[in-house]
């Protein structure tokens, strides 16, 4: 039998090697080290890679950079839980299964969507500017109880957002591409779109970069949500058309927005976005949390023992763009 030969960063492997090797004694371990090439003799040796949470953003270009090369790769996890980066497909087209890490950082993101929701029923944004300024100007704030939002997307995070927001006094409408039936919140299919949207004071995007979802916000979109309404996005930029998007902030049609995701990151200098008085901006960072980094970690673990005793791993995708 061919042995297993792991290759992962060195932090990673400081801090859970043993473990690892708990599991199956055999493994073989290539580890990436800073300022250390990794020879072509150990890249032919690959068999599993684990994408951890610290090797972004600083190393990624090097690991991935060794995982293409890796002839014998056969299993790629990674922390994250988007895989529409073209070099996922590339992974995927070398052979490799993609296994991601949907649902480890569920809670945090769900919790900055409600971060984003009470910043804006509160105006944050125009109290941050007055104490800026040292001005004392008090204002009549919006209640989030009975606030009616729509939610794009019912994975994991979408899911978290209904419970949260059910703990508020918001009534949810999930959106998914077809209705379970085991959903935490009255749920529609995505062909009721702008039926939700007319019905929402607010819209949260939970959902992930698909070829159905790119651009699912566009102009008239947004022309079809409520006037004043707010709109917040945490799963990816390009969902939307952010142009349409600052034209529907600029013209007052919608309220305000909360955004963690961009279509080109980091948002330029030049994006209006920065300026609008009716916008939170967050450098593409709801998710990252050292909770969130420790359940990547931990399902990792989880997924390495079921590969040792041949169990069927989980979080397996073939939903990658370039595929």
């Amino acid at each position: 039998m061919a042995a297993t030969v792991l290759f992962c960063s060195d932090a990673f492997w400081d801090d859970r090697g043993e473990q690892i090797v708990a599991i199956d004694p055999t493994v073989e371990v290539v580890r990436l080290v800073a300022d250390e090439q990794v020879m072509q003799a150990d890249i032919d040796r690959i068999t599993i890679a684990f994408y951890s949470p610290d090797l972004w953003p600083a190393r990624s270009r090097s690991f991935f950079g060794v995982c293409l090369k890796a002839p014998r790769l056969r299993w790629f996890q990674s922390c994250m839980s988007g895989t529409d980066d073209p070099v996922f497909g590339r992974v995927v087209a070398n052979g490799a299964t993609l296994t991601n890490g949907a649902g480890t950082a569920a809670p945090a993101i769900a919790h900055t969507v409600m971060l984003f929701l009470l910043g804006l029923s509160r105006d944050i944004p125009g109290l941050a500017r007055a104490q800026a300024a040292r001005r004392w100007e008090p204002r009549i704030a919006a209640d989030l109880e009975g606030l009616r939002l729509g939610i794009i997307g019912l994975g994991a995070i979408g899911r978290e957002v209904a419970r949260l927001a059910a703990a508020f006094g918001i009534d949810s409408i999930g959106l998914r591409r077809s209705v379970r039936g085991d959903e935490p919140c009255t749920t529609w299919p995505s062909e009721r779109l702008h039926e939700l949207l007319g019905w929402a004071d607010a819209i949260a995007v939970t959902a992930p970069l698909t070829d159905d979802t790119r651009h699912m916000f566009d102009a008239d979109a947004f022309a079809a949500m409520r006037p004043g309404a707010w709109f917040v996005n945490v799963g990816r930029g390009e969902v939307a058309d952010e142009h349409a998007l600052i034209a529907a902030l600029t013209s007052g049609h919608l309220g305000g927005a909360g955004l963690d995701v961009f279509a080109s990151e980091p948002l330029h200098a030049t994006s209006p976005l920065w300026a609008l008085p009716n916008v939170m901006v967050m450098p593409h960072m709801s998710g990252d949390t050292a909770s969130t980094n420790r359940r990547a970690v931990d399902l990792f673990v989880e997924n390495f023992a079921r590969h040792t005793r041949g169990e069927p791993l989980l979080n397996v995708t073939s939903d990658v763009s370039s595929i």
